[in-house]
């Protein structure tokens, strides 16, 4: 069964329960603030937003790539508005136009200027690029679907939270038709089972 589509204003509950994402309280009713799918249990009830650019987060694991270099760091994109600068000073090694990282938002200051920390250098590999929202489903709780892309299609897999998946592998064609299943179908239950299905049936 689908789960339910939303607009901003919807009624979600007149129950007590505990708020969470892209949800608000209004004369003991609760609502929601985003276009999304409801995620609901008796005690808890949330929005899972269908649209939305990156918003950084601390503690979020990102994946950045350079994409300018100046004497002492580099510039890095990172599907977000504006840009990461990373000094080279932190790094173990240069990095070149095109360099890919994974790394944790350590600190965001009043500026909006993010400082990283727990930074990888990625080899050299490939980008698929979607909506952050998706994420979570790219991933599948206790990383069902993550495990399901790599041992079916014998992938080195990295997934950031900003909407950026770096990848290796030995048959990136069905990979990318696996990832594009997900991101086509996030709002629908039962997806794991679909997608594992998909994938042993054309797993050749």
């Amino acid at each position: 069964m689908d789960k339910k589509i939303v607009i901003p204003g919807d009624l979600l509950s007149i129950e007590k329960k505990k708020l969470g994402q892209n949800t608000y309280l209004e004369d003991g009713k609760i609502y929601s603030s985003v276009i999304g799918l409801v995620s609901e249990n008796p005690e808890y009830i949330s929005v899972i937003a269908l649209n939305g650019s990156y918003t950084s987060t601390i503690g979020d694991g990102i994946i950045a790539v350079v994409k300018s270099e100046i004497v002492n760091g580099y510039f890095l994109d990172f599907n977000s508005p504006g840009e990461i600068y990373l000094q080279k000073s932190v790094l173990s090694k240069e990095l070149k136009l095109g360099s890919v990282i994974f790394a944790r938002i350590k600190n965001i200051n009043e500026s909006n200027s993010i400082e990283l920390d727990n930074i990888n250098v990625l080899p050299q590999g490939y980008i698929y690029s979607t909506s952050p929202v998706k994420v979570p489903r790219l991933i599948g709780k206790n990383d069902s679907m993550l495990n399901l892309f790599k041992i079916y299609t014998e992938s080195s897999i990295v997934i950031g939270k900003n909407g950026w998946v770096w990848y290796i592998s030995k048959k990136p064609l069905l990979l990318e038709k696996a990832l594009n299943l997900v991101v086509n179908n996030s709002q629908k239950s039962n997806l794991t089972n679909t997608v594992k299905a998909y994938l042993e049936k054309n797993n050749s």
